[in-house]
């Protein structure tokens, strides 16, 4: 091979998706391309017009333009475009201007359809890219069947059999003889198809062996009646942490009205023995701050061996999440053993990116308590006490004060039911700059230990309001607005210009806060209970708030930034750094830059729809 196609090899090899062909097609693909020159303002394919070829920039810019003349982009060194025409044999969509002088590589479409039908990491990247979605990216980059099963595991993938039940006036001794037949440690207790309790092998043990119960007496009257249940979409890693805290060993499955089966602790553990949940196992052994500390030292290397074994962002927020979680209640529990047990019912609730289970490295405490409305006030001292023990822990387990104060140890923040309704009430009624502040984060408000019933009242409460409170909806469109995604006009980056974090991509405010208002905004609009940001944009499509279309873009817009992110925090943590959201530009691959950018262009479209449909050019 010459040293003309060498060079032009190697180019190739430099830019995607050319980089993912073999060792054959990309040293034979080169005598293949016409290299041509184009003079600034030469007229490459108009609109309308037959195209043969690929085109891919070797150096200079290109203008794209569509039918209106409206330029849609500007083409970077290593992009390839033409792809309307040559994919479909149809005419171009698009006019392909020389922005400056340019060198061009021409790839006939001959040979383009060659590598659809060889190449299919080369066919699935243009198939695709011409969906016009980002959902490409975020499966590009995780590489299939790597990774830890009990991150990306739902429950209804590890139930094998359907429910083994009995009814509930069988005798114990039948139900023992039975659960021996069938080789289980659990019956679920049935009657007209529906649960109304389980009973163990370990009932079996401690309630009738050591106690001499009569086994003639009905079933009934041993099993547990309250018994907690998962959906069979929650991920396993989330059922195992729940029955780690627990201490369950047994957890039915149910979705709506249909009960599917039970999962077991052997069932998840069996997963994969190298999973997070040694750490929250760690976690519910500690008796001590110091223990619990160091447990949470942890954290870090359970996200960066997360995201070795390729999960996804998602996943990993969720992990990072359910941690935060186990510590926050052995932290209430250690309190508890101090100050003495609750002198009246309470809910310790988690807020912002906890609430919304989006937590990351770099989360703060955002937490409050919601307490009964026949506290005294007296009692108000013991939560007091409790708050603050629970927040000095969490900062000593690394969980920095929030900023702006929004903790149970603020007295703002922990108080009757009643008082909180009152706020989500003024909130929505008088949509002031510090309401706007105060929905961002208690919006995403979620119960984490205590009397649920407390924060599910609440929460329906404030639900059935909000799709009415049409000013409140319209500045928080507004604040949404105000997030601007860091891309210029030429779909060139920009960057912060100023202060520590000169000349690098701030990915959570241009990328991450947008997103996560948008779809908080939407499900309000309808009165959606959902917390995260990803089941906010799902259920908001479904209630027809936006688009199943724009709801796809925003949630996969939405994954691949985090993605982006945390493996950026990953490798400043092999640094030795603290982790953040701010990405230098020359650490991404072409790859990366590319998807950002399309991610980020999703994000300002949306945003511009926002104004027309919640009237922000009027809201004052």
């Amino acid at each position: 091979m010459d040293v003309e196609l060498v060079e032009i090899r190697d180019f190739l090899a430099a830019h995607h998706p050319f980089d993912q062909l073999d060792a054959a097609q990309l040293n034979g693909l080169p005598p293949d391309l016409k290299a041509r020159y184009y003079r600034r303002g030469t007229t490459i394919v108009e609109v309308g017009e037959h195209n043969e070829f690929l085109y891919i920039l070797r150096s200079g810019s290109i203008d794209i333009a569509d039918g209106q003349g409206a330029l849609t982009d500007r083409a970077e060194i290593g992009d390839s475009f033409g792809l309307s025409s040559v994919m479909t044999g149809g005419p171009s969509l698009f006019t392909l201007t020389a922005h400056e002088d340019s060198l061009l590589l021409l790839m006939p479409s001959v040979v383009f359809r060659r590598l659809m039908a060889t190449s299919e990491p080369f066919s699935r990247h243009y198939l695709q890219q011409q969906a016009g979605r980002i959902k490409a990216a975020i499966e590009a980059v995780r590489v299939e069947d790597a990774g830890s099963a009990i991150l990306r595991t739902r429950v209804r993938d590890i139930i094998r059999k359907a429910p083994i039940t009995i009814a509930p006036n069988a005798t114990i001794q039948q139900a023992a003889q039975y659960m021996t037949v069938r080789g289980v440690s659990a019956l679920l207790i049935t009657e007209h198809d529906q649960m109304i309790g389980i009973v163990t092998d370990r009932d079996l043990r401690s309630k009738v062996t050591a106690t001499g119960f009569p086994t003639t007496h009905p079933v009934s009257s041993i099993m547990t009646r309250t018994v907690s249940t998962v959906h069979p979409d929650t991920l396993a890693f989330e059922v195992l942490v729940q029955m780690t805290q627990n201490h369950w060993h047994h957890v039915p499955v149910v979705e709506g009205e249909q009960l599917l089966g039970m999962v077991t602790s052997g069932d998840l553990m069996r997963l994969e023995q190298a999973n997070p949940s040694y750490l929250v196992g760690q976690i519910a052994a500690q008796d001590t701050l110091e223990g619990l500390a160091h447990a949470a030292r942890q954290i870090p290397n359970v996200v960066t061996q997360a995201v070795v074994q390729d999960a996804t962002a998602d996943d990993i927020s969720r992990v990072v999440t359910a941690i935060t979680d186990a510590i926050t209640r052995k932290l209430i529990e250690i309190a508890e053993k101090e100050i003495g047990k609750a002198p009246a019912a309470y809910c310790w609730v988690a807020l912002g990116s906890q609430g919304r289970f989006e937590a990351s490295l770099q989360s703060d405490q955002d937490n409050a308590l919601i307490i009964a409305d026949d506290a005294t006030d007296e009692h108000l001292e013991w939560f007091g006490k409790l708050a603050n023990r629970v927040v000095d822990g969490l900062e000593a387990c690394g969980y920095e004060r929030c900023p702006g104060d929004m903790m149970a140890s603020n007295p703002l923040w922990r108080v009757r039911r009643g008082q909180w309704w009152h706020y989500f009430n003024q909130w929505m009624g008088a949509p002031e700059p510090e309401a706007l502040l105060n929905a961002q984060t208690f919006f995403d408000m979620r119960p984490v230990h205590g009397n649920r019933a407390l924060f599910e009242s609440l929460h329906s409460a404030v639900l059935t309001r909000t799709p009415d409170a049409t000013r409140f909806l319209s500045y928080l469109a507004k604040q949404a607005q105000r997030f601007e995604p860091p891309l210029g006009f030429f779909r060139d980056f920009v960057l912060v210009d100023s202060g520590e974090h000169a000349n690098t991509l701030d990915l959570k405010s241009g990328g991450i806060i947008p997103i996560v208002q948008m779809a908080r905004l939407f499900a309000l609009s309808k009165g959606l209970a959902p917390l995260s940001t990803q089941e906010r944009l799902k259920a908001s499509a479904s209630a027809h708030a936006l688009s199943e279309e724009h709801a796809a873009d925003l949630a996969d817009a939405f994954e691949f930034i985090n993605h982006v992110r945390v493996r950026h925090q990953v490798r400043q943590l092999k640094d030795g750094q603290q982790p953040d959201n701010y990405v230098p530009p020359a650490v991404l691959s072409s790859f990366e830059r590319r998807h950002l950018k399309n991610a980020f262009t999703i994000i300002r479209s949306m945003q511009k729809t926002l104004a027309y449909l919640h009237r922000t050019d009027v809201t004052s």
